[in-house]
């Protein structure tokens, strides 16, 4: 293709009830042909501009990922389908057979009211890629038959539907996840979208810490021995504050793309201006769970326990070994204390002695 300017955007809607995400061929091509009469309008587009649009609605995590695969995806059939001089300034739909988009362009399953249909433009204008940004939002208002057939299609109610650009998307969650009191994990995500060699360090008032380098986010997991050493904190709720905050930041950064990479640390805190991707990875956490091992105290009781909070759940499970050591098992994700169960259930057998202490209420923390 010989277009200077690829202007990315959607149309985005909010609806009352689950909807099938994918629009077949010919149904894709109706909306299509009203989506271009909608754009060609607002935008006031006369000549060399393309159009592909994609029948298919994706959840907002699913479109904002680093180096917008979709998008990408979206272009490549494009190029292929504009080839030559006579394919020019062409309208494309990209619809689904038997429910199944092209590769890589099927959306996840999503169980959520607000949905995207992405499009590309290209074009030779920089005055209408300019525009696309500055007004498409503002201006882009679906009509009234465009309404109509979005809302026949997907056999929903539709509460509203309007155009928008990726950036508009950016911006809107932006401010999203600025009122949910997480700025620091958009700050991440933001950065790895828009920058072209994304980069930055992150960190919190509960004492998360977050590296990010191009797609990949480093983050360090501490024990409760550690986390009372390294902030000087008697408090158990600090640490459920700082595990909570853990798990709701690296879920987000999962859901947009990210490759997550935990860390074990041996000391808190290291000198930042010697971080390098070596180092990270020598401590790199590779299963769903970690282990801290300590001497086995006298004092200590002989049975596996099983460490929660009422908000957090399981934090952790302390397991004695016949070598006169504690493991203790530090899940990362959920499958993480199926694994730990399992792993008791090999060494103890299925009738195995446990006791469930409410970290809440032990005054010793987690050994």
């Amino acid at each position: 293709m010989k277009y200077q300017y690829r202007c990315d955007g959607m149309l985005t809607f909010e609806c009352q009830g689950p909807i099938e995400q994918t629009t077949e061929k010919t149904q894709s091509s109706e909306l299509t042909t009203l989506v271009a009469k909608d754009l060609f309008a607002v935008l006031n587009i006369k000549s060399q501009t393309a159009l592909v649009f994609c029948g298919a609605s994706f959840a907002t995590e699913q479109l904002l990922q680093p180096k917008f695969p979709i998008q990408q995806n979206i272009t490549q059939y494009a190029s292929a389908a504009f080839q030559g001089e006579l394919q020019a300034d062409q309208i494309l739909s990209i619809g689904a057979s038997s429910k199944q988009m092209p590769t890589g362009l099927q959306p996840d399953i999503a169980n959520q009211s607000l949905f995207h249909m992405p499009f590309c433009l290209y074009t030779n204008d920089p005055e209408l890629a300019e525009q696309f940004e500055a007004n498409l939002m503002h201006k882009g208002m679906v009509s009234p038959p465009t309404y109509a057939k979005l809302c026949a299609l997907l056999q929903v109610t539709i509460n509203h539907a309007n155009y928008m650009s990726y950036l508009d998307l950016v911006a809107m969650m932006h401010n999203h996840y600025e009122q949910l009191g997480l700025t620091h994990v958009w700050q991440v995500i933001e950065t790895a979208l828009v920058n072209k060699t994304p980069k930055t360090a992150v960190s919190t008032h509960t004492h998360n810490y977050f590296f990010l380098v191009d797609h990949l986010l480093f983050s360090p997991y501490f024990s409760c021995s550690q986390f009372s050493s390294f902030f000087n904190t008697d408090s158990a709720e600090d640490y459920i504050n700082w595990l909570m905050a853990q798990r709701i930041s690296m879920a987000a950064f999962n859901t947009h793309g990210l490759q997550t990479k935990p860390f074990k640390v041996e000391s808190w805190p290291f000198d930042e201006t010697k971080i390098c991707l070596g180092e990270f990875e020598k401590q790199s956490i590779n299963f769903t769970f970690w282990t801290e091992t300590k001497p086995l105290g006298n004092q200590q009781p002989q049975t596996v326990n099983f460490y929660h909070h009422e908000h957090a759940g399981i934090v952790a499970i302390s397991v004695p070994d016949k070598n006169k050591h504690l493991e203790v098992h530090y899940p990362i994700s959920p499958q993480g204390i199926r694994d730990i169960e399992h792993i008791v259930k090999q060494q103890f057998g299925t009738d195995y002695n446990q006791n469930h202490v409410n970290i809440s209420n032990n005054p010793n923390w987690i050994p």
